[in-house]
């Protein structure tokens, strides 16, 4: 069984505070050369999400919703390095504000980099890319705070004038001010488009992950074979614990976009998670442990 952490490690506190100005300097020099490129392809995100799980729990009194309120601002820059490979360098900036439970409100900055690579300029010809990407969080929760990291190869494909998919395997890994969240696993995910017409687009999307996973859950669960756990600092009642298992999580996404502009378009999308985890009691044989969170939302896109 390991060992109740009661207070938090603040080098990954520091590190972020380190960290996150520089990603920001990074993305503003981003910003600035994106704002000389032709055609001009920075984006920003306006939305509104509803969670009914905000605390990832099974069920009962600790499972919370929540509504929030997002911001965001990204900027592709693209450099040339031979006739079929490319880098795509990505830096992005956000914001989301939690309306009841403010420990979850968080700021963002993220650069995400990919070597892509296309055989041919034929239209069904695939991109295949190695990418990374690096992102600062600071939560009002001090245990949140941190660095997530990815590291993956993709694919996508254009295969008919209105279907498009794409496909990634990756490795994610998050560190932060608590050992809770420190956590890694192995994902792979899949993503079809399908264009109804010269202005709406329905997508579904899939994703499998194998890892560490945060479920919370009352004081009584100190009793079981968690890998970590402490008292979640982003509400108030003082009776919501998290804890750290191995387990398995599916993802599924179904979407709508329309547009209504030459560059702006609203997107509406339901995403819906299952975890679950396989621990051993003490006491007793095998149970199973696992938590599912809706997440409705709805974004206005514009491009300039």
């Amino acid at each position: 069984m390991a060992i109740m952490i009661p207070v938090t490690s603040f080098v990954a506190a520091h590190a972020v505070m380190q960290g996150l100005p520089r990603l920001l300097l990074i993305m503003g020099l981003m910003f600035c050369s994106g704002a000389n490129a032709v055609p001009p392809d920075t984006q920003a995100e306006v939305g509104y999400m509803f969670d009914d799980n905000v605390t990832r729990a099974k069920d009962g009194v600790n499972k919370l919703g929540d509504r929030s309120y997002g911001v965001n601002l990204s900027q592709p820059v693209v450099f040339p390095i031979a006739d079929h490979e490319r880098v795509l360098l990505t830096g992005s900036v956000g914001g989301e504000m939690f309306d009841r439970y403010k420990g979850l409100s968080r700021l963002t900055g993220a650069v995400h980099g990919e070597i892509q690579y296309r055989s041919s300029a034929e239209f069904d010809t695939p991109i295949f890319a190695l990418y990374a990407r690096i992102t600062a969080e600071q939560y009002q929760s001090r245990l949140r705070d941190g660095f997530r990291y990815s590291a993956g190869i993709s694919m996508r494909q254009a295969v008919t004038d209105r279907i498009r998919i794409f496909g990634a395997v990756a490795h994610n890994e998050r560190n932060g001010n608590s050992v809770v969240f420190d956590n890694k696993d192995n994902s792979a995910r899949i993503n079809l488009d399908y264009s109804l017409g010269a202005n709406s687009t329905i997508y579904l999307g899939g994703e499998y992950r194998r890892g560490d996973l945060v479920i919370s859950g009352s004081p009584v669960w100190s009793a079981y074979n968690y890998n970590a756990y402490t008292e979640d600092d982003a509400f108030s009642s003082g009776q919501i614990y998290i804890f750290r298992f191995d387990g398995t999580t599916t993802l599924s996404t179904l979407g709508y976009n329309l547009r209504i502009g030459a560059r702006d378009s609203i997107d509406f999308s339901w995403r819906r998670a299952s975890s679950s985890v396989s621990y051993v009691t003490p006491y007793w044989s095998n149970a199973a442990l696992s938590y599912v969170t809706n997440q409705y939302s709805a974004a206005y896109l514009k491009r300039f």
